[in-house]
């Protein structure tokens, strides 16, 4: 059955302050893309729902203390899964510097330098003999390859979780991962989330 994400967080018992988190966090993200070109949006409603309702839809399958974010990009979904769950240690693997430079920017600013931490770094390189007890990668690469890249950073019993489009449901499910469907609300694209456990 397919969740409605939007409907779940109406009905959430988020974090006190964690929607003026996100949306200072969201109002430097446009800021910061205007000169570096962080991620593709420009919208503040379209970044809303593709980076920060769609980061939100991990928080039911995060496992232990501490989350390895594998190429980060602009922060997603490592930062807003950091302002959900305010035990969780957070760290944002990412190459570009530009990126790494938004990351402690917000980390800054959102008071989150206690348990955030970014590296600036490729996976396979980067951290070595680290482990996490939840990977996630959100389109660094196809469901095989982030597979491979994120294997090496999990602790037993860990899981791996890879948002992804629908489409990819087939290739999950043969590489027998469990597949979770959900929605981002009305006149979105359907989605899944690949569960790899260790």
């Amino acid at each position: 059955m397919q969740r409605d994400l939007a409907a779940e967080i109406a009905q959430a018992e988020l974090p006190k302050g964690v929607f003026a988190a996100w949306e200072r966090l969201c109002g430097d993200l446009l800021r910061w893309n205007r000169a570096h070109n962080l991620t593709g949006h420009h919208d503040p409603e379209a970044a809303y729902t593709d980076l920060f309702l769609d980061s939100l839809a991990l928080v039911p399958y995060v496992q232990g203390p501490a989350l390895l974010d594998i190429g980060s990009g602009a922060g997603f979904p490592g930062l807003v899964l950091a302002l959900a769950l305010p035990e969780l240690l957070v760290t944002l693997l990412e190459p570009r510097a530009k990126r790494v430079s938004f990351h402690k920017q917000a980390i800054r600013v959102l008071e989150l330098g206690d348990r955030v931490q970014t590296v600036m770094g490729r996976a396979g390189e980067a951290l070595p003999g680290e482990r996490f007890s939840t990977v996630t990668l959100r389109a660094v690469t196809d469901i095989p390859g982030s597979l491979e890249l994120a294997q090496p950073y999990l602790e037993p019993g860990g899981v791996v979780l890879l948002p992804r489009g629908a489409k990819d449901t087939d290739q999950a499910l043969g590489l027998g991962l469990n597949v979770e469907p959900y929605s981002l609300g009305p006149g979105t694209t359907p989605r899944i989330i690949a569960i790899y456990r260790g």
